[in-house]
């Protein structure tokens, strides 16, 4: 494929993508009751929501000492502020790039350029964002088991059981020889057979976690104190806006809105996040209006904070440009 059809291609998926996010937003916006929307952001508690956005730095200091636990089993050791600084530039390019990964592309380039271990880079952050992952869907089946007698919705059951499964087999995949043998052939199937190796390399970096096992453990052990650090953001917000939904709910319903919104078919999410949230939290009293400003305001969490990383980037090109 020529670049100029790449290019025309990337085009294509990036405003699909903007018309899906414009589309659901719309059909939100439509159906909400906007002078109720209106006078929640009104009542908005600032001290609590404020108090929100420094928990969540603090969840990204966490993501990044379990970030640097995985990079260090694998002898690849950084200052701990230039991985802060790294983490921060990654969660700006994952809320500006039309992909959700390009913060992680971004983040594993800087790392690898620094120490010149490519594919050791690349897995550190595909073990780190696994290990998030499986905390988010261990989480979901334990909150399930309680919360469903008063839920009563069978389809967040399925959606439960899909996240678990969808985790069991992305690490089979990682584990098995058989499966990487058949992921092999479809590469080749749809014409990626030049990435064979490249892709053949960061599957054994990969695999090279599985003899950290102490490592492995403690990410998966960080990962859990994050997701339920983050959930308590959600719950924060909902209290700046003087929301009445209990705490367990959260733990069931959050993990499900972040595996939806991680979905490549948005932009950052935009639209699914919110759609989500109004589905499942309008199951447990909660109206249209209020699981939408609820969404809608741990966006503008992510977007202020991930706009720090955007600073660093910034001052960062500055001072690269300055030395040469």
């Amino acid at each position: 494929m020529s670049s100029a059809n790449k290019s025309a291609a990337k085009a294509w998926q990036l405003g699909l993508k903007l018309v899906v996010s414009f589309a659901l937003l719309s059909l939100l916006v439509s159906r909400t009751d906007l002078h109720a929307l209106g006078a929640l952001f009104r009542s908005l508690r600032i001290p609590i929501f404020f108090g929100s956005i420094l928990l969540y730095l603090l969840a990204q200091v966490l993501s990044t000492m379990r970030w640097r636990y995985l990079l260090q089993a694998e002898k690849i050791r950084l200052p701990f502020w230039r991985l802060i600084l790294l983490y921060f530039e990654g969660m700006f390019f994952n809320l500006m790039l039309p992909t959700a990964i390009g913060g992680d592309l971004v983040r594993g380039y800087q790392v690898s350029r620094l120490t010149e271990r490519r594919e050791a880079s690349l897995a550190s952050i595909l073990v780190e964002r696994l290990s998030g992952y499986a905390a988010l869907a261990i989480i979901a089946c334990i909150a399930v088991i309680p919360a469903y007698a008063y839920v009563g919705d069978p389809l967040i059951v399925w959606l439960t059981a899909g996240t678990a499964a969808g985790m069991i087999a992305i690490i089979a995949s990682l584990l098995s020889d058989r499966l990487q043998t058949l992921f092999f052939r479809l590469l080749h199937g749809v014409g990626l057979g030049r990435f064979h190796d490249a892709v053949h390399r960061l599957y054994e970096a990969v695999q090279q976690y599985w003899t950290h096992r102490p490592a492995l453990l403690l990410a998966l052990g960080l990962s859990l104190i994050l997701q339920s650090l983050i959930i308590t953001i959600f719950y924060l917000i909902s209290q700046a806006l003087n929301l009445s939904v209990p705490l367990g709910y959260f733990f069931l319903f959050v993990p499900l809105i972040n595996v939806i919104s991680m979905l490549p078919i948005s932009i950052a999410g935009l639209g699914l996040r919110e759609g989500s949230a109004v589905y499942l939290f309008t199951k447990v009293g909660l109206d249209s209006a209020g699981a939408l400003s609820l969404s809608l305001l741990w966006f503008a969490v992510t977007a202020l904070c991930s706009g720090l990383g955007g600073i660093v980037f910034l001052v960062g090109h500055s001072q690269h440009q300055m030395d040469q």
